[in-house]
This record gives C-alpha cells, sequence and structure tokens, in this order.
C-alpha cells in the first residue's frame, strides 16, 4: 500500500518530536522539525523494502542527519564570532608603540621596517605601499618575506 506524505508525517510526527527532544534541542524548533519532515520524505523516497522496516529505517535517517546538521552549526558557531560594536576609529600605531618593538625590529632594514609599520601597524595593503614607495609589489613582499624571517628568528633567539 502506497502512502501520501502527508499520512507518513502525521503518522511519524511524534517521533520526529520525539528525536528532537532526545537531542536536546531546545532552541529552533520548528527550525528542525522542518528538516526532520524534509529528512522523512527523502527516506520515503529512497527506501527499499526489502532491506527493512521503514520505521527504523526513517528512525535512524533522521536522528543521523539530525546530528550532523548539530554538528555543522557547532563547527560555524565555532568558527565566527559575531561583533556588536565596531570601533569608530581605525587603530594608527603611535611612535611610542612602534619605539617598543624596537628591540626585535633593530636587526630590520629600513625597507623592511616601512612595510612593518605600514602593513601590520597600519593595515595598508602591499598594492598601496608598493605605490607610496615607488617600486614594484614584489619588492614589497621580498620586504615582507625578509623581515618576518628576522623577527622569527628574533624571537626565537630571546
Amino acid at each position: 500500500m502506497v502512502s501520501t506524505f502527508e499520512e507518513v508525517l502525521s503518522q511519524y510526527t511524534p517521533m520526529i518530536h520525539h528525536i528532537i527532544k532526545s537531542l536536546n534541542i531546545y532552541k529552533d524548533k520548528d527550525r528542525y522539525f522542518h528538516e526532520a519532515t524534509i529528512i522523512l520524505w527523502e527516506t520515503m523516497l529512497t527506501q527499499d523494502h526489502q532491506k527493512g522496516s521503514f520505521t527504523s529505517y526513517a528512525y535512524s535517517s533522521i536522528r543521523g542527519k539530525l546530528l550532523n546538521h548539530l554538528k555543522k552549526e557547532v563547527q560555524w558557531e565555532a568558527t565566527h564570532a559575531f561583533v556588536e560594536h565596531i570601533p569608530e576609529q581605525p587603530f594608527e600605531p603611535s611612535l611610542s608603540d612602534i619605539e617598543g618593538l624596537e628591540k626585535y625590529t633593530q636587526h630590520l632594514t629600513d625597507r623592511q621596517k616601512v612595510w612593518l609599520i605600514e602593513y601590520i601597524g597600519k593595515g595598508k595593503r602591499l598594492e598601496d605601499i608598493a605605490r607610496e614607495e615607488g617600486v614594484s609589489i614584489s619588492a614589497v613582499k621580498s620586504w615582507r618575506g625578509e623581515a618576518l624571517k628576522k623577527l622569527r628568528k628574533e624571537y626565537h633567539s630571546k
């Protein structure tokens, strides 16, 4: 006997609510219920009657896919931070801030110090630094590479 999806949904709605409750989903229950109904529909389309009962297949499919969805959401929240307030003024390093780095930067050339101050301190792009200094972008990249090598060496030696 072939059932319509509405009949299957009304029959399996208590099971969906049970799964949501067993997974301790308390926020956005409607969204997870919606996800579960989509999974139930997909399960109904892909179920092979020769491999076992539909009930156990539906339960394991819904529970497993909701768990996967929860894991992805946790990973997303761990990698994305929400900022409530963005400062009005960008950070502009003062001369005293830069002088505090002198013990690490004393081995840098003047060009490497320009890269350090402009790129890291002021947040300028490599293209902008190159244009202001009248050199190629690859030259600024070279300053960066050599400066980072020297800074790492100096940092690890202290």
